[in-house]
């Protein structure tokens, strides 16, 4: 299939085809001219790539069959789902399309920096969002509504550092019924800041037909779950983590001669957490990287993830050098000493590890981020989130996701003499 991501992109920040792009370069069948218009009357148009980007339809019958296009239709308003699209371009003679090459058509986005969400039709989801970095963003779900406050919703706007956990709802259904509503299909999320989603925040939520073969994993979780609660009430575990500087496929950059954006790799400071005590204690930059190897455009930030009541000292280790790092956390209990502000809070390259406790007493979705140097490492990546689950609250949900709004690379705070782009 041909990548017409960019062909008729008339700028970076304009997501939207307009009338002025050339369509001289369309493949078109034998029964349409260059405007999908027929030339015989007997044969139903057949739509090309470029036609269906545009949002066209084959219109009429017989002699006054013809190819009907909408050349104005823009991310935000361009919102029929992919299984839709799918079942109609099968219907045309397509050859079965890949989701991702199905969103890439409709909405002229480049590939998405987010993990594909996953459940099936009538399953309990809520969706945990943690917004980070300078900007306002607005948290948005296709086809899909919720309660907040006796009030229907699908889109929220979030500040920085501020969190949003009350998108719950059925997969596919609706906000309190699991009846089908929307149904299966792959559904957009978003940033509704046009200019972010064009740069990469965006993502596929996935419904899953009810017997679909993509089965969670041996845990009952995909992937990209929010990681099953530790602890117990009034237990005390240790958790232990690594912060590094690790090269990640993680923001875009303009291409002013190809008009494109294109995935870069960046040094990224994020949090590791590693299995044990003994691997944590030998972990050095180079084994940090390993681990990561294959995870180097899937990697998701850390979440920490508890069960009330639990107490919990987290072990921190730096592997990176001249960079000071600690963990700073919202919505736990901890006393002054475990703040994560204080000199003794911070962690440096070939210094002992440095132990925060704090007990996780209230239930919900919490930032945690390094307060050191917090505007250079938070732009850089070191962040992560704390979710706290109460009993009720494991029993609800069936399918449990936490995503991150961030602004990557902020250059203008760090006097990069290299141009980060615009990764969100």
């Amino acid at each position: 299939m041909q990548d017409l991501r960019f062909r008729c992109l008339p700028a970076l920040l304009t997501v939207a085809w307009i009338a002025g792009c050339s369509n001289s370069e369309h493949t078109v069948s034998d029964a349409t001219d260059a405007h999908g218009s027929t030339d015989s009357g007997h044969t139903e148009p057949k739509l090309t790539w470029e036609q269906v980007a545009l949002g066209c339809a084959p219109m009429g019958s017989g002699e006054s069959a013809h190819v009907m296009c909408n050349h104005g239709h823009s991310l935000s308003l361009h919102n029929d789902d992919l299984w839709s699209r799918r079942l109609y371009l099968l219907a045309h003679g397509h050859k079965d399309p890949h989701e991702l090459d199905l969103m890439h058509a409709m909405n002229g986005l480049p590939p998405p920096l987010t993990p594909i969400l996953k459940a099936r039709v009538g399953e309990r989801v809520r969706l945990r969002v943690v917004s980070y970095g300078p900007l306002f963003h607005t948290f948005h779900v296709h086809g899909h509504v919720w309660n907040e406050t006796g009030k229907r919703k699908d889109v929220q706007t979030m500040g920085p550092a501020e969190v949003y956990d009350a998108a719950e709802f059925f997969a596919g259904a609706g906000a309190d019924d699991p009846a089908e509503r929307s149904g299966p299909g792959d559904w957009m999320y978003h940033c509704h800041v046009e200019t972010h989603a064009a740069t990469g925040m965006w993502g596929v939520f996935r419904v899953l037909e009810p017997k679909t073969s993509d089965l969670p994993g041996p845990d009952g979780r995909y992937p990209t779950e929010v990681p099953l609660p530790l602890g117990a009430s009034g237990t005390t575990i240790d958790v232990y983590v690594v912060a590094a500087e690790v090269p990640l496929s993680i923001a875009r950059l303009f291409s002013p001669a190809t008009k494109t954006l294109d995935l870069v790799e960046r040094l990224t400071r994020i949090y590791v957490p590693q299995p044990d005590e003994v691997t944590f204690l030998a972990a050095t930059t180079s084994s940090v990287r390993k681990q990561l190897a294959d995870k180097k455009e899937s990697w998701t930030p850390w979440i920490l993830s508890l069960r009330q009541g639990t107490k919990v000292r987290v072990h921190l280790r730096n592997v990176m050098p001249g960079i000071p790092v600690s963990l700073h956390p919202h919505g736990v209990a901890y006393d002054n000493k475990n703040d994560g502000t204080l000199p003794q809070n911070v962690a440096t390259q070939g210094g002992p590890p440095v132990v925060y406790e704090w007990r996780a007493d209230t239930p919900g979705t919490w930032p945690l981020h390094d307060h050191t140097k917090i505007i250079e490492n938070l732009g850089r990546g070191l962040f992560a989130a704390i979710v706290v689950k109460s009993p009720a609250e494991e029993q609800k949900l069936q399918r449990d996701y936490l995503v991150f709004m961030h602004d990557f690379d902020m250059d203008w705070v760090m006097g990069s003499e290299e141009p980060g782009g615009s990764g969100h």
